[in-house]
């Protein structure tokens, strides 16, 4: 089940008992005041998403001061002449190096924030059903586990990230810098796919767990 689908589902159950209950927030008939996730919660996964993107900046720091060098030598050389043969040298050789080192963090830093409105989304509402409460709870828990495993798949690439820093700042017109850049997107890719398995998982179980509230809504 897709996670939009489930949210939506977990949604719906709770603003389907709102109609009809009268006088809403603008005191127009049968609508209700929206409803407040949990400040806790939302807090949480606040905190989640900002030690996400820490983990994602500090697993890639190496790789930037590693390049510092080379951009600190681009600076001074488009400081003296912007137009210069030498500063366009230098920029490419600085964005060469810096190439792999984003490789590594826009994806990650994407996923944090990715993951951290998922959290948001899954938080409960003030005043929601005991069970559906605790789907949710239990998808926000997912999440964290999906984020750790993702975050320890990309540690193991960390030699085919050096060998692409280093073999773009020697050259990065060269087939050892492709060949290098092509070995670290190919490490990655697993990570991503597990990331994506991890997630759909959690939400296949948040709508297994959202129907089995629903179910027990039903008999009694």
């Amino acid at each position: 089940m897709k996670r939009a689908t489930v949210l939506a589902l977990l949604a719906l159950g709770l603003a389907i008992p709102a109609f009809g209950q009268g006088p809403g927030r603008d005191g127009l008939p049968g609508r209700s005041p929206a409803p407040l996730k949990d400040r806790q919660c939302v807090a949480e996964c606040r905190r989640e998403t900002l030690a996400c993107l820490k983990d994602a900046r500090a697993a890639a720091a190496p790789c930037f001061e590693g390049c510092k060098s080379l951009v600190d030598a681009a600076r001074a050389a488009c400081e003296t002449d912007p137009q210069s043969d030498a500063c366009h040298a230098a920029a490419e050789a600085a964005r060469a190096c810096l190439e792999p080192c984003y490789e590594v963090y826009r994806p990650a830093a994407h996923e944090c924030k990715q993951e951290g409105r998922e959290c948001v989304r899954a938080c409960p509402f003030i005043g929601e059903p005991p069970c559906l409460a605790e789907c949710r709870a239990g998808y926000v828990h997912c999440l964290g586990d999906a984020r750790e495993a993702f975050m320890e798949c990309r540690r193991d690439c960390g030699d085919e990230l050096k060998a692409a820093r280093q073999a773009c700042a020697n050259d990065p017109e060269s087939d050892a810098c492709a060949a290098a850049q092509d070995a670290l997107k190919a490490c990655l890719a697993p990570c991503r796919e597990l990331l994506q398995h991890d997630l759909d998982e959690c939400g296949d179980t948040l709508g297994v767990c959202a129907e089995g509230c629903s179910d027990a809504g039903t008999s009694q």
